[in-house]
């Protein structure tokens, strides 16, 4: 059985959306847990609204960055022995918990169990959907396992496994690694706590199967609004990387840790931000050429960096 977390803040227009693609799900042995943050746009009173009694509501009154309180407040109240997370303007197709049954009875010894998910850009009527970019290049794969080294040279080369919305764990690693890194950053923390988990959890099993959409065109969206930080993955990294013994996780750890500082500043450019350069914020022992290339061209003058973005990432989603 899944015990389900939704944190919600100020995301009444997708509410609706969000929940209803959890009572759709085919596999019915559920509870949600909803955790509002703080909405002041009537998102608690429609949260309330919903009558069946697989639902619980929480309420907090400031907002958390990123969500990460509400979610260790819904972890701390979960009575099941898998916890799968959704946020408020995404949803699930109606095979995503069935999907996760398969797997858990295909690996029972896996910890953390993932699937795959697509992007919308609704800047159409019918939107426009892409795979996720480990989908694309596992698919032929099937079924698998993945392993710490899978999950950080997947991630630096672009294609991460796990996405919040695809990914389930069982409640003991989650408790063990102690949720979300709550007050310790505004971004990256969903990526810090997948990088904890599979670092002591071991195992994963991943499945092609698309069973989530993850929108991209809603409001109060965190990516859209957050300036450049260095996030949690920072100081996790360097942790983990002390504690290691194989040189060969040490590299992978600090060329991660490069590849998602690069990611946010790429970010943060492309909604329209001026970050500061990436001096003193990668490993430079550790960077790929593509890395090397990046930061130097942190350096230039704001007008200029975003004129050559606009031109290199041209038609990127076309």
């Amino acid at each position: 059985m899944f015990s389900i977390i939704i944190p919600i803040y100020n995301k009444a227009p997708h509410l609706d959306r969000t929940i209803t693609s959890v009572l759709n799900q085919k596999f019915e042995e559920w509870e949600l847990i909803l955790v509002d943050d703080g909405s002041t746009d009537g998102s608690y009173e429609k949260a309330k609204s919903y009558p069946d009694g697989r639902i619980q509501l929480f309420s907090r009154t400031e907002p958390g960055p990123g969500g990460y309180a509400a979610r260790n407040l819904g972890i701390t109240k979960a009575k099941y022995e898998w916890v799968a997370f959704l946020d408020a303007d995404d949803e699930w197709l109606d095979n995503h918990l069935s999907t996760f049954k398969e797997l858990i009875d295909r690996q029972p010894k896996a910890k953390i169990i993932a699937t795959s998910w697509t992007d919308n850009f609704e800047q159409s009527k019918a939107g426009r959907f892409f795979p996720n970019a480990y989908n694309l290049k596992h698919i032929t794969k099937g079924i698998h396992e993945i392993t710490l080294p899978i999950f950080l040279q997947n991630s630096i080369n672009g294609a991460p496994p796990f996405w919040t919305g695809a990914v389930g764990f069982r409640a003991d690693l989650l408790r063990e690694i102690e949720g979300f890194p709550e007050g310790r950053c505004k971004r990256g923390g969903d990526v810090d706590t997948w990088l904890r988990a599979i670092y002591y959890g071991k195992l994963a099993i991943w499945s092609p199967e698309l069973t989530v959409i993850y929108h991209r065109d809603s409001v109060n969206m965190v990516t859209k609004s957050q300036k450049f930080e260095l996030g949690c993955e920072f100081a996790t990294v360097a942790r983990l990387a002390e504690n290691a013994t194989d040189k060969k996780i040490v590299r992978l750890l600090y060329q991660f840790l490069n590849a998602r500082v690069v990611s946010r500043w790429l970010q943060t450019l492309r909604v329209g931000q001026q970050p500061e350069s990436l001096w003193g914020k990668v490993k430079w022992k550790f960077l790929t050429k593509k890395g090397v290339v990046i930061t130097f061209f942190s350096f230039l003058p704001s007008r200029l960096t975003k004129n050559l973005y606009r031109l290199t990432s041209k038609g990127k989603y076309d």
